[in-house]
């Protein structure tokens, strides 16, 4: 089977200088990240003042005490290496920070060459670095040393800063790349998959992912086969968009997720239109069907008035499900409308981060009962604030995956009607299909025949 090829996106190059930071770990911590460079570890460090919950260029120094090779002698502060943090939470002492893609420097590479300009020191710039955490004076200044110091230190920089994709002025690209991103870790979660297992993510590659972002993935090529529904939503719409299907099977017997991840993208998005992303997640056991609209809102926080008249022109072209029979007036269940809003932080598109976006999620029934309240289509508003019933990310995989949420039983074929809707009106399509056959949680008629 054949799929249609992605153009190629032009992206702009950065414009600025990354955000900096200064850590001091202790030697066992460098010792975690230096045996596994993908894996996540956090720590507390003294510094709770950062500007904003993003990821740094982590510049890691050496313990004090501990730089010399077993000597005796004292050597300069050195930088051990470079890496991503992004801080979390704060407690009432210091804050937690999470840093991974770190790598150490086999060489000496002394601290002072941070703050040298033409082989003079600059006191005054090393007066103004911290102990730990970001870099708020002198960061360009900084940056421009730390690259001039090697040519290895020049080639880690380069390798971390294709990671962290911080430029200004995010292409549209850009950001369906951190809309499809988000979609499909949110559902690899539902169907399965852990955090630390999807090493796909964190090897994901800017060159090829082209137009999607999944194509940047080293996940396995779909082929169909007979008798078989792998490969059809590739093969339904790869003449009405540019496709590009992969998929995911756990090894060894127990199968603990297998499933397959299909980016659909209309010929006007292609083509250079602007356009809005639609994941479905559709486990196939169940036939439960889960539907999430990405809003970008207004930098007012108002819904746009182009968010609205898509989201109303698509859902009134879809096929209405079935709803059971209600007992009362306020009776009513999530279980009867797949279709979810996500609106996540306006954070930058980075792969460094291998997690969902902080945000949330709203029932598609509060959001039309907000806009209608709001008046015509063309009016401003509504404001995302004055939604209320939401859903963290986390909690919404869990209910999805206990079976609370999404509706049921809903055929393949008019899932995919659906997503025939998303790629006329929205533009782009993210489809992941669950196979596994494994008992669902503690929702209302969820459990799989054996």
């Amino acid at each position: 089977m054949t799929f249609a090829q992605p153009r190629r996106v032009g992206l702009p190059s950065p414009a600025r200088s990354p955000r900096l930071a200064i850590l001091r770990p202790d030697n066992d911590l460098l010792g975690l990240l230096d045996a596994d460079h993908a894996k996540e570890r956090s720590y507390s460090q003294p510094c709770r003042d950062w500007p904003e919950v993003k990821s740094h260029l982590a510049i890691l120094l050496a313990p004090v005490g501990q730089q010399g090779d077993g000597d005796g002698g004292v050597q300069p502060e050195r930088i051990w290496g470079l890496g991503i943090v992004r801080p979390a939470h704060e407690t009432d002492r210091d804050r937690k920070v999470v840093v991974t893609c770190a790598r150490s420097f086999r060489g000496i590479v002394p601290v002072s060459g941070l703050w040298c300009a033409g082989g003079e020191r600059g006191n005054g710039l090393s007066k103004s670095i911290p102990e730990s955490g970001p870099v708020t004076v002198g960061a360009e200044t900084i940056f421009a040393n730390l690259r001039r110091i090697s040519s290895d230190v020049e080639a880690e920089v380069q390798r971390l800063m294709s990671l962290l994709d911080e430029a200004e002025g995010w292409s549209e690209g850009e950001l369906r790349w951190r809309d499809e991103r988000d979609a499909l870790l949110l559902f690899a979660k539902i169907a399965g998959l852990a955090p630390n297992d999807f090493s796909e993510v964190r090897l994901w590659g800017k060159t090829a992912a082209h137009g999607a972002f999944i194509s940047g993935l080293r996940g396995t090529a779909v082929q169909s086969t007979l008798d078989d529904i792998r490969g059809w939503a590739g093969t339904r719409f790869s003449s009405i968009g540019e496709t590009v299907v992969r998929t995911f099977v756990s090894g060894g017997g127990n199968r603990s997720y297998d499933f397959e991840v299909t980016s659909i993208t209309g010929r006007r998005v292609a083509d250079g239109g602007e356009g809005s992303l639609d994941a479905y997640y559709y486990h196939v056991e169940t036939q439960t069907l889960v539907v999430l609209r990405y809003v970008r809102p207004d930098p007012n926080g108002l819904f746009s008035s182009d968010a609205r008249h898509r989201l109303h022109q698509f859902h009134s072209r879809v096929r209405r499900l079935p709803r059971r029979a209600r007992q009362s007036a306020e009776d009513y269940s999530l279980l009867e409308d797949p279709l979810f809003l996500r609106i996540h932080e306006p954070v930058p598109f980075t792969v460094a981060l291998h997690r969902t976006s902080s945000g949330a999620i709203f029932p598609y029934g509060q959001v039309a009962a907000a806009i209608s309240a709001s008046g015509e289509i063309s009016l401003p508003g509504p404001s995302v604030g004055a939604l209320t019933r939401h859903l963290v990310p986390t909690d919404f995989a869990r209910l999805v995956r206990d079976g609370w949420l999404g509706a049921r039983p809903v055929p393949l074929e008019v899932a995919m009607d659906w997503v025939e809707a998303t790629v006329d009106t929205a533009g782009v399509a993210l489809v992941v299909v669950d196979f596994s056959r494994r008992q669902r949680g503690n929702g209302p008629g969820i459990k799989t025949s054996v």
